[in-house]
């Protein structure tokens, strides 16, 4: 009898820190929140009146701020399994690039939106927070690369990865439409942004952005001669 015993891949170092500082996040704020002192999602989280008070590092930060337990323990396990993967095949520099081209763009997008449609709502201060929209980009990504693959939706039901994407980008198409859950707007972002850096990373421009490596300037030539001093010879020291 055959018998199969399934393996976590390695946690790699990007994800690593990723868990670690939502993991630290999510602790604080529950032990802000408990206390009744602060609500630490006002601060890490993205909203565009917090950008317009000068705010702009919740543009990275927003992502590992989680609010809720069991969002925060599904969206790190996927980071953990999906991330870890493309981060292996990609390597550290390409992976990170992608990440803060989905987050930052992402981040943008919402922003503009706040500021031009909701100014004066509830929708102008309220945060976007959670991995979730990773989540989505990295999904789409593994699933341009590995169509094929088989996927489980709730663990249960196993698919095609692409198949799978298009359930999920069909669910935050209705949540979009027809809830009032204004986060699946930038979810849907996510997913298309992923999609796009997949199939037009060959272009020139987003070539240079992924892969880019800076150099270090080169030392200038100096100029080595002889200090003499008239009494003592030979040279007294170089300079």
């Amino acid at each position: 009898m055959n018998q199969y015993q399934f393996q976590a891949p390695r946690l790699t170092p990007v994800n690593r820190v990723i868990l670690i500082a939502t993991g630290a996040c999510f602790l604080l704020h529950s032990i802000l929140k408990a206390v009744g002192y602060f609500n630490l999602v006002t601060l890490l989280g993205l909203s565009g009146a917090d950008v317009m008070r000068g705010m702009i590092f919740q543009f990275v930060t927003y992502p590992v701020m989680e609010t809720q337990l069991m969002s925060a323990l599904f969206n790190s396990l996927l980071v953990w399994f999906i991330g870890s993967e493309l981060e292996t095949l990609w390597g550290q520099k390409v992976y990170i690039r992608f990440l803060l081209l989905n987050v930052i763009g992402v981040g943008i997008f919402y922003f503009l939106v706040s500021v031009i449609f909701f100014q004066g709502t509830h929708m102008y201060g309220s945060s976007l927070s959670g991995l979730t929209g990773v989540n989505f980009a990295l999904l789409i990504a593994y699933a341009v690369l590995y169509p094929e693959r088989q996927l489980s939706l709730m663990m249960i039901f196993p698919m095609k990865a692409r198949t799978f994407c298009w359930i999920l980008a069909g669910i935050e198409a209705y949540m979009a439409l027809f809830s009032n859950v204004t986060t699946a707007w930038a979810h849907l972002l996510a997913m298309g942004l992923s999609w796009l850096i997949i199939h037009f990373q060959r272009t020139p421009m987003l070539h240079k952005v992924l892969n880019y490596t800076f150099q270090k300037a080169k030392p200038k030539k100096g100029h080595l001669y002889v200090v003499k001093d008239d009494d003592q010879k030979p040279p007294k020291y170089w300079q």
